[in-house]
């Protein structure tokens, strides 16, 4: 009963561990889930998105910053199993996103969290993954650099799908 506890606390530290994380990255929820220990090395944080696992398999590797660094720092103060190889793992260390593609106990804990966001806080209006993954494209410097974050192949999703802010664009005179 104490690990229940434990974890009701720290599930809120968990998911503001998550936010920080995916505004930083874009990474999609089961990229998030599904990052272990040992992709936390000295040059950035290591990702090999499921969506190009089976095809070109490439990693992408987020340079550490200073806020990368806190976040990460965050989601591993906050776990409950430190013995888990997940950075984000269930109270039995086991990793939230399962092989069927589905996230029961991480769901579960992000719709209590986002509860209490809308009974403790001045938030009024519901944010998805989505819009955080589009929020993180939103607010990097250029195009180019939100598909380097996303993962994308062709910008023209990004632009269309996740690039949300207008552009500020300087008249000719």
């Amino acid at each position: 009963m104490q690990l229940n506890t434990k974890r009701k606390s720290g599930s809120i530290l968990a998911a503001q561990a998550y936010i920080r994380l995916k505004l930083l990255t874009g990474l999609w929820l089961g990229d998030l889930l599904r990052i272990t220990m040992s992709d936390i090395q000295e040059d950035g944080l290591h990702v090999t998105p499921r969506k190009t696992e089976s095809t070109t398999g490439k990693t992408i590797i987020y340079a550490w910053s200073d806020e990368l660094r806190g976040a990460v720092a965050l989601a591993k103060s906050v776990r409950p199993r430190e013995i888990s190889p997940y950075l984000f793992c269930t109270l039995k260390g086991e990793c939230y996103f399962k092989e069927n593609g589905r996230a029961g106990g991480w769901e579960s804990l992000w719709r209590n969290f986002m509860a209490r966001v809308f009974a403790e806080t001045q938030v009024t209006e519901r944010f998805t993954e989505h819009d955080l993954r589009a929020k993180c494209a939103s607010d990097a410097d250029s195009l180019a650099h939100a598909q380097q974050l996303l993962g994308h192949a062709d910008s023209k999703v990004t632009q269309r799908v996740y690039r949300r802010k207008a552009e500020i664009v300087q008249p000719l005179r």
